[in-house]
């Protein structure tokens, strides 16, 4: 027997009696050496066996070359794209990837991937079957991410897609709990630079501001939103969140605050695509606070806001014109100014609304028109609602326009309008008069 043949037996006889032989009585357990740290997964200690001389190496080409094949298959998976047999070639590719050589590091992060991956196709699926309960797994999975990796660099953002679920579960309260733990957690998170941290914080701090507006809490919003903009960021797109701010303000904030806060915003963004929502809360303050000449300041600027438009804004911009040119002409109305109002109905009433606007508008000009006396003027608004064609309403997103009265209901009101002024004796009092409910 040579030396090599020599060291190999003695060295399996001695792993066997170390293993099968018990501590003698009396005898005193030798403690362990440490395991080595070994990035692969590989075991140190060889059988129980002291290893401090014996370390493996980590870089090996077969290693290595196990490691960028686990990295290929994942790059290969990404350019799939949405198809159908994603979810069975994503289970195969991690699959592969745990029952591969790679490193421990690349397994842990697949495993990491696994539970985002599957929690993101839930999100997918909820959208096309809404009783699935997909978005309840979906909360579940991102749970089990926390909970095995409480101290990984992906939390906040993990805690930042939970709160987004709960918000589309409609448990808001619940959502702006999760997104407070986000920024609980972005300082203990290491492995993350200072402008991401701070992007994190700044998407928390707007998820907040965001689920308080829909819960009605516009005035706590609107702090939230000050806050934000305290903070100066570079990356913060500041006129989005003055713009929230305004709308929040206009729910809770006294008139005089309203004012000054969106004529600070006309000041500083004068090409802002909020322009026209801008000048309404100013023209909703000023009109809260009387000031009618201003106000009707606002709706001209506006007007020629509009006249003005590119073709890509107009659309976006016409609800604003005729939701800030209805409240003032109501407003007018209602305190007896039928010259101003009638003066706004008009011009209302020639905008490129769609059809049902523009008749309600018409309606109100007649309405206007018989309280000022021009009976023969108000005869002819009238027919004129009878005789347009009836075309479909386009519909709007906004809540703008002077009414929702169909076509037909105001067609028949002209026409009893006319029949009533047409067969009154001009000597007796105006007939009382039904308003269309400006």
């Amino acid at each position: 027997m040579n030396c090599v043949e020599r060291f190999l037996a003695a060295t399996l006889f001695g792993m066997v009696a170390l293993a099968d032989s018990p501590t003698p009585a009396g005898g005193v357990d030798h403690p362990k050496a440490a395991a080595v740290a070994v990035e692969y997964g590989l075991d140190p200690r060889l059988g129980a066996l002291p290893t401090e001389n014996l370390q493996f190496k980590t870089n090996t080409n077969y290693l290595l070359d196990q490691n960028k094949a686990a990295e290929s298959r994942f790059q290969k998976l990404r350019g799939m794209g949405p198809r159908t047999n994603y979810l069975e070639e994503f289970s195969r590719t991690v699959e592969a990837v745990l029952n591969s050589d790679a490193s421990e590091r690349i397994k842990e992060d697949t495993r990491k991937l696994t539970l985002l991956e599957l929690a993101h196709q839930r999100e997918l699926a909820a959208e096309k079957d809404q009783a699935g309960g997909h978005l309840e797994r979906a909360l579940q999975l991102l749970a089990e991410y926390v909970e095995r990796y409480s101290r990984d660099a992906a939390v906040p953002e993990v805690l930042l897609r939970q709160g987004y679920l709960l918000r589309r579960l409609d448990l808001k309260e619940e959502a702006i709990e999760k997104f407070y733990l986000v920024l609980r957690s972005v300082p203990r998170i290491d492995g993350r630079n200072i402008a991401y941290s701070r992007r994190l914080v700044m998407m928390a701090q707007s998820a907040i501001a965001d689920t308080c507006a829909d819960l009605g809490r516009h005035a706590e919003a609107a702090d939230l939103y000050g806050r934000m903009l305290q903070t100066k960021s570079e990356e913060l797109e500041v006129e989005t969140v003055r713009i929230k701010q305004l709308r929040s303000l206009r729910e809770s904030a006294a008139d005089g605050i309203l004012e000054r806060q969106a004529m600070g915003f006309l000041d500083d963004f004068p090409d802002s695509d909020y322009i026209p929502e801008a000048r309404y809360f100013l023209a909703h303050s000023l009109k809260q606070q009387k000031k009618r000449d201003a106000a009707l300041e606002q709706f001209q600027l506006l007007l020629e806001a509009v006249e003005l438009a590119p073709p890509d804004r107009l659309t976006r911009w016409m609800p604003w014109k005729l939701r800030v040119g209805n409240e003032l002409a109501n407003q007018f109305y209602l305190e007896g100014d039928y010259l101003s109002s009638v003066s706004l109905y008009r011009a209302l009433a020639r905008s490129n609304a769609d059809g049902q606007t523009r008749q309600a508008f018409q309606y109100q000009v007649g309405l206007c028109e018989e309280r000022l006396g021009q009976v023969e003027e108000a005869i002819k608004t009238y027919q004129q609602i009878v005789d347009a064609p009836i075309t479909p309403s386009v519909g709007s997103n906004t809540n703008t326009t002077a009414n929702a009265v169909p076509v037909q209901i105001l067609r028949n009101m002209a026409t009893l309008r006319m029949s009533v002024l047409k067969t009154a004796s001009r000597k007796d009092p105006l007939p009382r008069i039904p308003a269309a409910q400006p």
